[in-house]
């Protein structure tokens, strides 16, 4: 029985949460009793769901965060960010299901990107952990499970135990979703920046990676070309698109991707207070 014992406390656990977010499928409470009933397994902050459909601007389908942590973490990811997001990346590789730590997918110097810089750097998040699922139309849903930076990193035991609860979560998801074409809106196609016709193909991809946080090096091995061509690529890059720095091509590529989307805005902004996890 001893061995048994701790087995059947964490089936009992995850029993228990089956019936609390069965209870709350097509509710509006469906969102929060899902991360209730995961914290019964592991601990996270908070969740948000965001619905991706190429490159439109993704849907936010629920949050469990507050008033100004949605308008910066999610409004403004919305924007434009999100182009720049490592799970948007998983979104347009195809995937449709999976879990993924945003760490272990982040590119070698995701840290120093500008997407880290003048938007997640913001957030306050101190990491998360993506729950991919299918839905109709062809959209791609990601549930997202995070934790404040203030609170403590995610162990590989929390990383299996999602991925355990994985199949779970994202069938509770694409089942209380299954109406959303009914009540959503076409997006509209993004409109393209003048100079954007101006880059290459190969270009393009490179702007991407570059801002992504992806290193020279990185580049170079991906797309299996030599650093120094890497850089004449850049060069050519700056010379297009008229920009000296980074963060004047981020700027550029904000304007390529959302026209509502400022980036200065971004930089003068406020740092939104950080969370501070409570003992227990």
């Amino acid at each position: 029985m001893t061995h048994t014992a701790p087995k059947l406390r964490l089936l009992e656990q995850w029993s228990r949460a089956v019936a609390e977010i069965t209870a709350a499928q097509r509710g509006t409470d469906f969102v929060p009793a899902l991360l209730t009933s995961v914290k019964r397994l592991v601990d996270f902050d908070f969740v948000m769901v965001f619905a991706y459909a190429g490159t439109a601007r993704p849907l936010t389908l629920a949050d469990t965060l507050d008033a100004q942590h949605h308008r910066i973490i999610a409004e403004d990811y919305a924007d434009g960010p999100f182009l720049l997001d490592p799970f948007f990346r998983l979104v347009e590789e195809g995937r449709k299901t999976g879990c993924y730590r945003l760490h272990d997918i982040a590119p070698d110097h995701f840290r120093r990107s500008e997407y880290f810089r003048i938007h997640y750097g913001r957030t306050g998040i101190g990491e998360e952990i993506g729950v991919f699922f299918g839905m109709e139309d062809g959209l791609t849903g990601v549930t997202s499970f995070g934790r404040w930076d203030t609170s403590p990193p995610i162990t590989r035991s929390d990383l299996d135990m999602l991925r355990a609860l994985d199949p779970a979560i994202g069938a509770f998801c694409a089942e209380h979703w299954s109406n959303l074409h009914a009540r959503r809106e076409a997006s509209p196609p993004r409109a393209a920046h003048p100079e954007f016709e101006r880059l290459t193909l190969r270009e393009r991809e490179i702007v991407t990676m570059v801002l992504r946080g992806h290193s020279t090096e990185s580049i170079a091995m991906q797309l299996s070309i030599s650093p120094g061509t890497v850089k004449i690529h850049r060069k050519n890059i700056y010379r297009k698109l008229r920009v000296s720095t980074q963060a004047e091509l981020f700027a550029a590529f904000m304007g390529l991707g959302a026209e509502t989307y400022s980036p200065g805005d971004m930089v003068e902004a406020v740092q939104i207070p950080q969370h501070r996890r409570q003992s227990k």
